[in-house]
Parts: C-alpha cells; sequence; structure tokens
C-alpha cells in the first residue's frame, strides 16, 4: 500500500502541518494576549473579558495544535502503508476532539462577547455585529468540519472492517 503514497506529497503535508503548528504557537505567544489587550483597550465594556479572551484564544489554538497531532499520526500511517488498521482510529478521535472542545471554546466566546458587547456603549453597532457574525460563522463552520469528521470516521470504519475481512480470506 505504501507504493500508492507519494512521498514528496506527505512531506510536503507534514511541513504544512509544521507550520501550522508555529503560527499557533505565535499565536498563543502573541496574536491572542495582543488582541484580547487591545480590545479590552478600544472598548473598556470588553476590559473585564481581557483575561478569559485570553484563555478561551490559547486554549482553542492548544485544540488545533492537538488535532493536528491526530493528522500527523495519520501521514505517518499513510506514509507506511497502514492507514486502514485500527491504529488509524484514535487519530481520528483525537481529531474530532480538539475541534468539539474548540468549537464549545468558540461558542463561550460568542456568548460572552454577545452578553458583554450588547451593553458596550462604545462599541459601535458595526463592530459589535462583525464580530458576532465572525463568530457565528466560526462556529458554523466547526460544527460542519465535526459533522465532515465523523463521516469520514464511520468510512474509515468501514474500510478498515473490510481490510481486516479481506486478510482473513487471503
Amino acid at each position: 500500500m505504501s507504493k500508492y503514497m507519494n512521498p514528496w506529497v506527505l512531506g510536503g503535508l507534514k511541513a504544512i502541518v509544521v507550520l501550522i503548528w508555529l503560527a499557533c504557537l505565535w499565536g498563543q505567544v502573541f496574536a491572542v494576549p495582543t488582541l484580547s489587550a487591545a480590545m479590552a483597550g478600544l472598548y473598556p465594556g470588553q476590559a473585564a473579558m481581557r483575561w478569559p479572551y485570553l484563555v478561551l484564544g490559547v486554549l482553542f489554538l492548544l485544540c488545533v495544535e492537538a488535532a493536528f497531532v491526530g493528522v500527523w499520526r495519520l501521514f505517518s500511517l499513510s506514509g507506511s502503508g497502514v492507514v486502514f488498521t485500527a491504529k488509524a482510529r484514535p487519530c481520528v478521535n483525537l481529531i474530532i476532539g480538539g475541534a468539539s472542545v474548540g468549537t464549545v471554546l468558540t461558542a463561550v466566546v460568542l456568548a460572552c462577547f454577545a452578553v458583554t458587547g450588547s451593553s458596550d456603549a462604545a462599541m459601535p453597532a458595526m463592530d459589535f455585529f462583525s464580530v458576532l457574525a465572525v463568530l457565528g460563522a466560526t462556529l458554523v463552520a466547526e460544527i460542519g468540519f465535526i459533522l465532515l469528521m465523523v463521516v469520514m470516521k464511520g468510512l474509515l470504519r468501514a474500510a478498515t472492517d473490510q481490510s481486516d475481512e479481506l486478510e482473513q480470506v487471503i
């Protein structure tokens, strides 16, 4: 099976995963703290949410990093030709788990912002509704991704079962 997996493609994909990990790390160290401080500075009504937004943002990026550990492992299994085995299931579970926790964190931020932003007199309505729209679209995309991964997990289970049956026959 490994002859079907191009090592250059897998290497390129792993390089992209490394870049994503580095971007998440940069986000945790620089971007999220800067954004939470900027939000508190621009809108006094959001000052109390600076630290909760910071913690939730860092945890969200940690969920992304954890999910990409599962992706990395799936790439490794693909390269060795054993992706359609029981070894792949925990990887998919890790991706689904990371996405699920990230989705809950997004929902918490959306709810907190909806409550605190709506009562912030200094925040223009356009800013408020723009942030709500971005958070809402992100939440919908995350839910869609989780549903897609659940379907992919079912397909992986079916392929693994068929591969196991074929192995027993041979």
